[in-house]
């Protein structure tokens, strides 16, 4: 991958310079016709003669062969995958030579594909609240309540003009207090729909708990620096036992850490957001303590983030474990994880968010998606390597475990944990689709879905 991007790299800086290929060959000491090979992905090279070429070229090491150039070439291959750039037959063997030619170029189509990208989560979230947010139905009803309240009264004014002065003033009166009514619920929905406070507006008090954790890319350090300490507390015995122990630490030891943060985030904005994002954070708390991320990072490289081990290797459930993995810091070099939870009516009741997948807020998402499927399967870890109408690539590892009660005539209530990676991220896990393992086309749901001929549609996609 290196070599797709340095060759053309250092045939265009060298033409840039003036410098022909013999003169830079012969400062750097080898033959221009190997240079000749470099120049053309024919040769990798690296050490003593990367850095020559970069010093006879006046370019700084990094810049040759930088990270950021990898990256790039990485997205760009991801985006060469999107349907509607293969119908139109891109290049995409030479997405490397257009870096190193025209790397201007390269980061502009990276940038207008992330505008795109953007507009379109938009739209699904848009439509996702347009379809079904209960503030849109509720504000409505009123309006219309309203409105036929106030035609009321005209009519009776009109149709009885004969009316004495008290009734009278009385419908008038009426007409009054409806039209203000009437206009205080415009401006609501004025506002509701204004770009400005759209991208602040949050719902529902798990709208905004969900907004302190993607705002903090699911990670809280003043949390996470106290409890390594903790864990070392944590007293020898049964799984149960120890997860006890935690609670009791969280509870004595961490309380006012949690309660600052929940008074220092401003977009929680109501009491009942204020108390659940306290109680999830108490949660989040007990799972660093069971969990510490320092071991947590070191375990997981080494099992290559399965789950299962991780379970087993810190005595957890795969719930927490799923959890502590979508708090993992964005690092180079170190997967992202989203981690979602639905029960049986087809319902998000839990979302970590990962960065490029909208799911559905008010709605149920798309079916086919293997969150559903796992109750199907109880216990059992299930992979479905899965791709969006964008073209965009995603791993999905799920498991349905029973929750409450259980016994003899005991009915069994299951709730399914999903840990969701990218394509690209999948490769350095267990997870990673081999060659034989083909694309499961799916959408996020039915409403914004464009795949028509789907045979679990269920209502139709807002595009007609």
């Amino acid at each position: 991958m290196k070599r797709n991007i340095l060759g053309p790299r250092i045939r265009e800086r060298r033409r840039q310079t003036g410098i022909t290929q013999a003169d830079l060959a012969r400062q750097v000491e080898i033959s221009a016709s190997y240079l000749n090979l470099i120049e053309h992905n024919k040769r990798d090279i690296g050490g003593t003669l990367l850095r020559k070429l970069a010093e006879a070229l006046e370019l700084p090491l990094d810049q040759l062969d930088g990270a950021a150039d990898r990256r790039l070439l990485e997205t760009l291959e991801e985006i060469s995958m999107n349907p509607e750039m293969l119908a139109l037959g891109v290049e995409d063997k030479r997405i490397g030579e257009l870096i190193g030619r025209f790397p201007g170029w390269a980061r502009g189509i990276l940038a207008l594909s992330r505008s795109e990208h953007q507009a379109t989560n938009t739209a699904q979230i848009l439509g996702d609240r347009l379809n079904h947010d209960p503030f849109l139905g509720e504000t409505v009803h009123k309006m219309l309540t309203r409105i036929a309240s106030l035609n009321s009264a005209s009519e009776i004014i009109d149709q009885y003009p004969e009316i004495e002065t008290a009734p009278r003033d009385r419908f008038y009166a009426i007409m009054h207090e409806e039209s203000q009514q009437l206009c205080q619920l415009g401006d609501a929905l004025a506002s509701y729909f204004d770009n400005a406070a759209w991208a602040r507006r949050t719902l529902t008090p798990m709208d905004e708990v969900d907004a302190l954790f993607d705002n903090r890319n699911n990670y809280f350090s003043e949390i996470e620096d106290r409890t390594e300490a903790l864990h070392l507390q944590l007293p020898q015995g049964t799984a149960a036992s120890r997860l006890n122990a935690a609670q009791a630490l969280v509870d004595k030891r961490l309380e006012m850490v949690v309660q600052k943060i929940v008074s220092a985030e401003a977009q929680l904005e109501t009491d009942i957001a204020r108390a659940r994002s306290y109680e999830f954070l108490l949660r989040y708390a007990v799972g660093a303590v069971m969990v510490p991320m320092a071991a947590l990072k070191q375990h997981a490289m080494e099992t290559k983030y399965d789950l299962e081990m991780l379970s087993d290797h810190f005595s957890v459930d795969f719930r927490l474990i799923g959890e502590r993995l979508s708090a993992l810091p964005a690092e180079e070099g170190q997967p992202r994880f989203g981690f979602y939870q639905a029960n049986a009516s087809g319902n998000i009741t839990l979302s970590r968010n990962l960065p490029g997948l909208v799911v559905p807020r008010y709605g149920s998402s798309c079916p086919l998606w293997i969150l559903y499927r796992a109750q199907q399967a109880p216990h059992s870890v299930l992979r479905q390597h899965v791709q969006l109408p964008s073209g965009e690539g995603f791993v999905f590892v799920a498991r349905a475990a029973s929750t409450g009660t259980i016994g003899f005539e005991q009915a069994r209530h299951y709730l399914t944990d999903m840990c969701v990676l990218n394509d690209h991220d999948a490769r350095q896990t267990v997870y990673a689709p081999d060659r034989t393992t083909a694309f499961e086309p799916v959408g996020l749901s039915c409403r914004t879905c464009p795949r028509h001929s789907c045979k679990h549609r269920i209502i139709d996609p807002l595009s007609g």
